[in-house]
């Protein structure tokens, strides 16, 4: 009885006793140093598992455009311009194109650029989705169209390949500094999670902390509009006057959230003291130069980049096989401690 899963290439080629490429040579047409024992045992497994391959990628490699269609979601983060030099560059070194895309952290433009960069015909995709794309990406893949989800991945699915950074365990370590250092609270500052991969797992990662140094004491998320500094004035003052008397710390999830918590405070006269405290993500270098120097997590953002570039490149090449099993790449991040956290005597 025929078996309800669909058969692959790396099937036939177990089951005839030869490798994946031979395989797709005889496919292809391309029959020398196949032996013609080899071909006939390779065309009755075919025949027999009723393997039928992926004519939509085979299309693709046969006519490759050397293009690489890039969406980014917020092309006015410094983030996103330190990780889009890492793709252009290994991009560029590969022979390759760059075409990109902001999407504003829109998943509804993040489809219409997708589907723009599928219709001109792009030889992969490499996104920094703004979520809530998962099932377009597995259509991407069932078409055989290479898809690499840079920085930020899928939580709920792992079928596409994905390099990220351990933003889970960072925010986690970032909470068990504070508590070494003496802080009795912790507050989340973020401009909203939304769909957003990192923000949600530095999230958790930030909760499973406080589930273990701070048992008891409740989490708090001050969520601000970052276009509007007299939101993000409003939540640190929430914060502040909620515990009077107590050495307090802010975690911010990302290095905007923390300019603009930085602003804030410049703004209401607040400096860090041993009862007041600061700790985000992005090592950004206007971090440097802040008089005591701001405490963060030091991110591999370029590395990212060039990762997840070199990732696509060996799907669209064929170098990693269409039937290889997803990637999920995790780039690890160090904390670098600084004058905006003060151990307490």
């Amino acid at each position: 009885m025929p078996s309800e899963k669909k058969a692959t290439i790396s099937d036939v080629a177990a089951k005839s006793g030869v490798s994946k490429t031979t395989v797709s040579r005889f496919l292809n047409g391309k029959y020398d140093n196949i032996s013609i024992a080899t071909r006939q045992r390779i065309k009755a497994v075919i025949e027999e598992l009723d393997y039928s391959p992926n004519r939509t990628a085979q299309r693709l490699k046969a006519s490759r455009a050397m293009l690489v269609g890039c969406v980014i979601g917020d092309i006015s983060s410094p983030f996103s311009a330190v990780l889009l030099k890492g793709i252009m560059g290994a991009c560029e070194a590969a022979g390759y194109q760059v075409l990109f895309a902001d999407c504003n952290d829109d998943p509804e433009k993040e489809r219409m650029a997708i589907k723009s960069f599928v219709d001109n015909r792009v030889d992969g995709l490499i996104v920094n989705t703004s979520g809530g794309n998962e099932e377009l990406f597995l259509e991407l893949k069932k078409q055989g169209i290479p898809v690499v989800l840079a920085d930020r991945g899928l939580v709920s699915c792992k079928e596409i390949d994905s390099v990220t950074a351990q933003n889970r365990k960072a925010a986690y370590d970032c909470v068990k500094l504070l508590k070494e250092y003496g802080y009795e609270r912790v507050g989340f500052f973020t401009e909203g999670n939304k769909q957003i991969t990192p923000r949600i797992l530095r999230y958790a990662g930030y909760c499973d902390a406080m589930n273990d140094f701070y048992p008891g004491v409740p989490v708090e998320q001050y969520v601000f509009d970052k276009t509007d500094e007299e939101s993000c004035r409003r939540q640190i003052e929430a914060f502040r006057q909620a515990h009077p008397g107590e050495r307090i710390a802010i975690l911010t999830v990302n290095g905007v959230t923390t300019q603009r918590v930085m602003l804030a405070l410049n703004s209401l006269g607040y400096g860090f003291s041993s009862f007041f405290g600061l700790c985000g993500f992005d090592d950004w270098s206007w971090i440097q130069l802040h008089p005591s120097g701001i405490t963060c997590v030091s991110m591999p953002t370029r590395q990212l980049g060039e990762d997840s570039a070199k990732l696509l490149i060996e799907r669209m090449t064929g170098s990693r096989g269409e039937d290889a099993p997803p990637v999920q790449i995790e780039l690890p991040s160090v904390i670098i401690v600084r004058g905006s956290t003060i151990k307490s005597d």
